[in-house]
C-alpha cells in the first residue's frame, strides 16, 4: 500500500508539504532520528530518536550515527557534503556565536515563516515511523516518546481496511 493511500491524499509531494530545514536537521529527519511532534499547545517540537546526537555538533558529519549504517560511508565523506557544512558552520556562528548540538535542538518549536504549514498527517506518519524504527533498533526506549496514535495520521479508509485484515 502506497503513502499516499495511507495518508489518504495524492499531493504528499507537493511543495506545500514541504519542510525547508538546516542540512543536518533534514539529514537527521529523513534518516529518522529526528521528528516533530504535535504538542498539547497546538505546535511541532523536535525530539531526538538516538541519545548518541546530544554531544553531536550539528556540523559535525563524522559523529551522525546514520552516516556509521553500512552503505553510508560514502555519503558521509562526499567532498559537496562537506562543503555545504561549512557554510552551515558560517551561519551558525554568526546566529549563535558556537555551533550548537542536536541535543540543543530537543523540545524546540518548529518555527514557519507565513501560514504555510505541512500537513499534519505528514508529519505524525513519519514521526510513528520513525519512532517504531528507533524503538526496533534499541536507539529510544517506549517511555521516550508516546506513542502516536495511527488516527493522527491515517485515512478513515486505511483505518477500514486494517481493522478488516485484523478480524
Amino acid at each position: 500500500m502506497a503513502v499516499q493511500e495511507v495518508l489518504g491524499f495524492s499531493c504528499i509531494n507537493d511543495t506545500r508539504n514541504g519542510l525547508l530545514l538546516a542540512k543536518p536537521i533534514e539529514e537527521a529527519f529523513d534518516a529518522g532520528f529526528l521528528c516533530f511532534i504535535l504538542g498539547e499547545d497546538g505546535e511541532h517540537r523536535v525530539h531526538l530518536l538516538d541519545a548518541r546526537l546530544c554531544n553531536v555538533k550539528l556540523t559535525d558529519r563524522k559523529a551522525y550515527p546514520w552516516l556509521k549504517l553500512p552503505g553510508q560511508e560514502k555519503m558521509a565523506k562526499e567532498s559537496k557534503q562537506q562543503d555545504i557544512m561549512k557554510d552551515v558552520a558560517q551561519a551558525l556562528k554568526e546566529s549563535f556565536g558556537d555551533i550548537p548540538t542536536f541535543a540543543a535542538l530537543q523540545g524546540t518549536q518548529l518555527q514557519f515563516e507565513g501560514d504555510q504549514r505541512p500537513c499534519k498527517r505528514c508529519l505524525a506518519f513519519q514521526a510513528s515511523q520513525s519512532r517504531h524504527s528507533a524503538l526496533s533498533q534499541g536507539r529510544i526506549s517506549p517511555s521516550a516518546i508516546p506513542e502516536i496514535d495511527a488516527s493522527a495520521w491515517s485515512h478513515n479508509s486505511y483505518m477500514q481496511h486494517i481493522k478488516v485484515r485484523s478480524v
